[in-house]
């Protein structure tokens, strides 16, 4: 039987600056109808490079791609773009990751459903208004939200909507890139038992591109594992799970945190080969791979992007510190303690310089563009650590070595803690002149505090409120009612209180999830992590870069990269800067949105080690928002569940995973894979 999808001999190369990057190199396989492949590999491996390759969207002019891809046994590859338009959406389809690039902020979802379905079955209006409205009540938004637009949506609505678009033509195949990536585990399991109703239904071939291995385990028949733009291993999603052959395939599958894990233990990390073990002397000097790509509408209905995948988005300057990262700081993140207490600024950007591009929408409770923060790597400098120890233990006001003056530090009580929180958003106006409708209760009566040195983890499903009370915490978000404290402190006369904004511009720090929306695209990364040693430090150019330069080493990055722009780099490597960033001023307080939803499992790994190493070195506090039960179990000490704005449930982390009382928090962990 032909294969709906055969790829031969793929090779994908970028031209830069300093030479051609090639992003794939010899790859070759099959998908039959009916099959779920899954396509596994840490950021930087070349997956998401694949996927573009099989659609026909990289640019031509900066891009050389050989070998061969055919769907249907209609060639991809050197393809003229009449054929590939007839070809994407209607046999083809593509889900990204990012969907807020991916949707056209200028159109109602329903409308950009319908449009899709349209262009391709030739039906009128009305009947693509019905088609679109009944993909979205599949992927589990309401019908009646066919009119809102992008903004108003949580990230995982939004991503929703991107599955509908892509499912509303049922293809013969589907290339799913990270699509589960920022659900919650009862959304999750929704979206895959639909992804095998069609399946089912209709015999579509999905090509699942993903780092989450429960999520292989669960859909996919087959797997094949990715490094450095090579194949690794592949075979039966069984036998690669419980026997695999290769000791990276092995050591991705035991990184990954499950709710069996020993809670606060560390978790194994990837050891990282030398790129001489397995790559071609072409991939080892600049291993790569497109992390984003063109929008869902490219792959739908032929509409271009203003900006293809360049030779930055295939991990340009990656070197082998991204595919195959040297072995040194993997080592010293498992056998010594990562230190890393100075990053740039999170939320020191955010109150005192960069401001976001736009605030949060009436819908967008769980959303606002949140960034940032991946392929961690750990330094062995211990006298950092030691040094920011020192800096803690001493008395309020001092300044440290670095130029950094220290919080006055309250002497008891909850670090910070809200009271009867409540938040609300506009309703949306009905028309120019309209009525403004019911008003969104985000967030109601949430009663919440974080002791010095604690972690408290806050879940939730996408719209439940849990990043509008974080905003909250970080002062970025003022509460309709009730009271917010940090430290003793008023949050709420931040706002009037200029000393008070720039205390807590220090001391309060955000990771956020979206690497490439928290980022200044204008900014080199040198100006953009020492943004908080500008404002916090009396340090001057030269000590700043080294500084900055001392940062990116933490984080698994090469110093050379501080002249380059965020564009000119992986997703993964956007998410270390946005890392590097929060830690610069030292901060007492965390606050992480979903930081590892988006990381391979290896880097979450290393991400979450790095975390609980300053967290007891440190007496860090950290708030730390995710949809992963399993992530959450294995790092927080206490655990609060919210859904629809309110909390449900909140104790001690055994106590609410052991001996749930609330019968969602018992839903969420029987849908957890």
């Amino acid at each position: 039987m032909t294969p709906v999808l055969r790829v031969r001999d793929l090779t994908v190369s970028f031209s830069g600056s300093d030479g051609a990057v090639t992003a794939v190199d010899g790859l070759s396989f099959d998908l039959a109808r009916g099959e779920v492949l899954g396509l596994v590999g840490e950021s930087g491996s070349g997956k998401s490079t694949v996927g573009l390759a099989a659609m026909g969207l990289h640019d031509a002019a900066r891009t050389s791609v050989g070998g061969s891809v055919t769907v249907g046994g209609v060639e991809v590859v050197g393809a003229p773009d009449a054929r590939l338009r007839g070809l994407r959406g209607a046999r083809i389809a593509m889900v990204f990751q990012d969907a807020l690039a991916s949707l056209s902020p200028f159109h109602s979802v329903g409308e950009q459903l319908a449009e899709a379905y349209r262009i391709h079955s030739g039906v009128g209006r009305a009947a693509a208004r019905t088609r679109a409205a009944d993909m979205l009540d599949r992927v589990g938004i309401p019908a009646a939200r066919a009119r809102d637009y992008p903004h108003q949506f949580s990230g995982g609505m939004r991503q929703r909507v991107m599955i509908g678009m892509a499912l509303v033509n049922a293809p013969d195949v589907l290339i799913a890139d990270e699509p589960t990536t920022a659900l919650d585990a009862r959304v999750q399991r929704q979206v895959l038992s639909l992804l095998a109703e069609l399946r089912q239904e209709s015999g579509t071939a999905v090509l699942l591109i993903t780092h989450d291995v429960g999520v292989v385990a669960e859909t996919c028949d087959r797997m094949l594992v990715m490094r450095g733009g090579h194949l690794i291993e592949e075979g039966p999603t069984g036998r690669l799970l419980t026997t695999a052959e290769h000791p990276y395939t092995r050591a991705l599958i035991g990184a990954a945190p499950t709710l069996t894990s020993t809670p606060g233990t560390r978790l194994p990390t990837v050891p990282a080969a030398r790129a001489g073990a397995f790559l071609s002397a072409a991939t080892a000097s600049r291993p790569a791979a497109v992390s984003g790509g063109a929008g869902l509408g490219a792959g739908l209905a032929g509409h271009r992007r203003s900006a293809s995948p360049g030779p930055g988005d295939a991990a340009a300057g990656a070197a082998p510190e991204d595919a195959a990262r040297a072995g040194a700081f993997l080592s010293a993140a498992t056998a010594s303690r990562p230190a890393a207490v100075s990053g740039g600024p999170g939320l020191g950007a955010g109150l005192a310089g960069h401001r976001r591009s736009a605030p949060p929408g009436p819908g967008d409770v769980a959303a606002d563009t949140t960034a940032a923060a991946e392929e961690l790597g750990a330094s062995s400098a211990g006298e950092i650590l030691s040094a920011a120890t020192a800096r803690r233990s001493a008395s309020p006001g001092a300044v440290a070595a670095d130029g950094i003056v220290m919080g006055s530090g309250a002497a008891e009580g909850p670090l910070a803690e809200v009271v009867d929180l409540h938040v609300e958003f506009g309703g949306r106006r009905r028309g120019p002149w309209g009525r403004r409708g019911e008003p969104v209760r985000a967030v109601r009566g949430v009663g919440l505090r974080i002791e010095p040195g604690e972690t408290l983890g806050l879940v939730g499903e996408s719209g439940s409120g849990k990043s509008t009370t974080a905003r909250v915490f970080a002062g970025l978000q003022r509460p309709t009612a009730g009271g917010v404290r940090f430290d003793g402190r008023d949050i709420a006369r931040a706002a009037v209180d200029a000393r008070l904004r720039r205390e807590l511009s220090r001391d309060v720090q955000l990771v956020f999830q979206d690497p490439y929306a928290s980022l200044n695209p204008r900014r080199t990364v040198e100006e953009i992590v020492t943004t908080g040693l500008r404002i916090h430090t009396d340090l001057d150019a030269a000590a700043r870069r080294a500084r900055a330069a001392e940062l990116l080493e933490q984080v698994g990055l090469d110093p050379a990269h501080l002249t380059r722009y965020p564009h000119e780099f992986s997703g993964g490597q956007r998410q270390r800067i946005g890392i590097a960033r929060a830690l610069a001023p030292r901060p007492r307080l965390i606050i992480a949105d979903e930081p590892v939803s988006a990381l391979d499992v290896s880097v979450q790994a290393q991400v979450l080690n790095l975390l609980m190493d300053l967290r007891d070195e440190l007496g860090l506090s950290l708030l730390f928002v995710s949809h992963d039960l399993a992530v959450v179990r294995h790092f927080c000490d206490r655990v609060a569940v919210m859904r629809a704005g309110v909390v449900v449930e909140s104790g001690p982390r055994d106590e609410v995973f052991d001996e749930p009382k609330a019968v969602y928090t018992r839903e969420l962990l029987a849908a957890t894979m």
